[in-house]
């Protein structure tokens, strides 16, 4: 008889709890004026949730009678991305990448920017299916 309490109580504090979702947008800050940070290398890393962009820098001899064994990159910054984002990543570079690509063709060379749905942004973990959140 006890154990039955025991599941009442139970169910009925679950049935108190309201079930509903918020959505607030997220928008980028167009006043914010990050800083520029150049790069051909990247590696790509995971542990636990998180994928880690490693940026970097390397510069090829400007001699060719002395060549070094191998040729450093200089890390310049590492972005963490969480694994519910990182979809979203890949899409926003592979939809940026076919833009140029088509602006290249055509003879342009002006790159874009935006957010999500518009001209690459990334929408955030908690903002799926929201075109205007990055």
């Amino acid at each position: 008889m006890a154990d039955s309490n025991a599941d009442n109580s139970s169910d009925s504090s679950q049935a108190a709890r309201p079930s509903f979702q918020v959505r607030i947008p997220v928008e980028w800050d167009e006043d914010a004026d990050p800083e520029i940070i150049y790069a051909n290398q990247v590696m790509v890393s995971h542990m636990g949730p998180e994928f880690f962009l490693t940026f970097g820098v390397v510069v090829p001899p400007m001699l060719t009678d002395q060549l070094p064994d191998a040729l450093h990159i200089r890390p310049q910054v590492r972005v963490a991305v969480s694994r519910e984002a990182m979809p979203s990543f890949v899409k926003a570079l592979q939809d940026s990448l076919q833009r140029f690509q088509m602006a290249q063709r055509a003879g342009g060379q002006q790159g874009t920017a935006g957010p999500a749905g518009q001209q690459g942004g990334v929408p955030g973990p908690a903002s799926e299916g929201n075109p205007t959140s990055s």
